[in-house]
């Protein structure tokens, strides 16, 4: 008995789950070995201008990007030959393709360098490091989309799909035309990475467009999330954060996971640390992308909790005893205490971006929090300040 052929086998949610890790791997190790080659050069060479510290960050993310960018065109070509063998397509050895140009890096460090003059070399020296982890992606999924084009009279086709928590509207679009051809125009639209984007070009190998390369990633169901995408982006009341947190309410995903660059067991030893625990995750619920920073600061500055959407963030969880007997007070000194802080951060002093009081653990209403805080950041050059309350309450106040 013939029958129809068996359909190519698809790639299981946790074999995607697994490349996306260890395609995150190879990002977050650019990142850092920038990041940390950077900042260390511009504390050591303190006096040195602006100009200098660009050059050397130039020279430093040329070494690096190039050689994660080798390291990140490898593992895509092996899984792409893996997956053509898995689908009995007899195809020559995956090519290797890199993004890395001299002329973008040098493009790159004159942009950044100018968070030099606002934000100090910490800032640099992270932006310098999310290009090195968004070039050695580029590469990944230019080495898929260039395999794809080699071989496309033997049938291949690409898709892009989105990895959970994508947002961009133009993602989902494209994600939503699932395994098209390889045309010059496809390819090109494909080709389209904005900053922290997490979508994967993954090669087909059959003739639906429509088919679920990745298993729980239908087309059909990104386009109708693409249309809901649509109506949020033309909601002229909503603010960019409100659009996002909109679609991240569609994607039913809060935040991606809060990555905790200051390892998650130190907080169980200190005091307050399991408040500080709950307010990561607080904020991430609310679809926040939290990064727990270091505290690496050098003796005499002052170390910043969190990046919180890229931006610097500092958090207090102040505990029951705070309040006492000046009823709110302590919303005082705590704000007084974060601007000293961001006053003190190493290549500073930056004006306070982001300030998250965690008043969970206090008896305190919201309403008498909300008051105070907006009185304190009148006070205090403070732009915002995300006010914790008790039972879950989450207020985003912005001067």
């Amino acid at each position: 008995g013939g029958g129809p052929p068996p359909p190519p086998p698809m790639i299981s949610a946790a074999e995607f789950a697994a490349y996306n890790r260890a395609v995150a791997k190879i990002g977050d190790g650019a990142a850092s070995d920038v990041e940390s080659a950077v900042l260390a050069w511009c504390r050591a060479h303190g006096a040195a201008t602006v100009a200098e510290k660009r050059e050397a960050a130039k020279l430093i993310m040329e070494g690096f990007v190039q050689g994660y960018d080798d390291v990140a065109a490898e593992f895509a070509a092996q899984w792409y030959d893996d997956l053509a063998e898995r689908n009995g397509a007899r195809l020559q050895q995956a090519v290797t393709i890199t993004t890395y140009r001299p002329e973008s890096v040098d493009t790159v460090a004159r942009y950044q360098a100018k968070k030099l003059v606002k934000g100090g070399d910490a800032a640099f020296a992270r932006a310098c490091g999310e290009y090195a982890r968004n070039d050695a992606l580029r590469s990944l999924n230019e080495t898929i989309i260039s395999n794809v084009g080699r071989d496309k009279d033997r049938g291949v086709r690409f898709a892009r799909v989105p990895t959970g928590f994508e947002t961009c509207t133009f993602c989902i679009m494209l994600a939503s035309r699932g395994a098209v051809y390889h045309t010059r125009k496809s390819a090109g639209e494909f080709r389209h990475f904005h900053r922290h984007c997490d979508c994967k070009v993954v090669p087909g190998f059959e003739d639906d467009p429509d088919a679920e390369l990745v298993e729980g990633v239908r087309p059909e169901e990104l386009r109708e999330r693409w249309a809901q995408f649509k109506n949020i982006d033309e909601d002229e009341s909503l603010t960019s954060a409100g659009k996002d947190a909109a679609k991240r309410a569609v994607l039913g995903s809060p935040g991606p996971p809060v990555v905790y660059k200051k390892p998650k067991e130190t907080f169980a030893h200190e005091r307050g640390g399991s408040y500080d625990l709950a307010a990561h995750e607080a904020l991430r619920a609310a679809g926040h992308e939290v990064v727990v920073r270091k505290e690496d600061a050098p003796e005499g500055f002052s170390n910043i909790d969190l990046l919180l959407d890229g931006k610097l963030c500092e958090l207090k969880s102040p505990t029951s005893d705070a309040s006492g007997v000046n009823g709110l007070r302590f919303i005082e000194r705590n704000i007084r205490k974060a601007v000293r802080q961001f006053e003190k951060v190493e290549g500073g002093p930056v004006k306070p971006s982001i300030v998250v009081l965690n008043c969970e653990e206090v008896p305190v209403t919201r309403e008498d929090a909300l008051k105070r805080v907006r009185l304190e950041m009148s006070r205090h050059d403070i732009d915002r300040v995300i006010l914790l309350t008790r039972g879950g309450a989450i207020d985003d106040i912005k001067k």
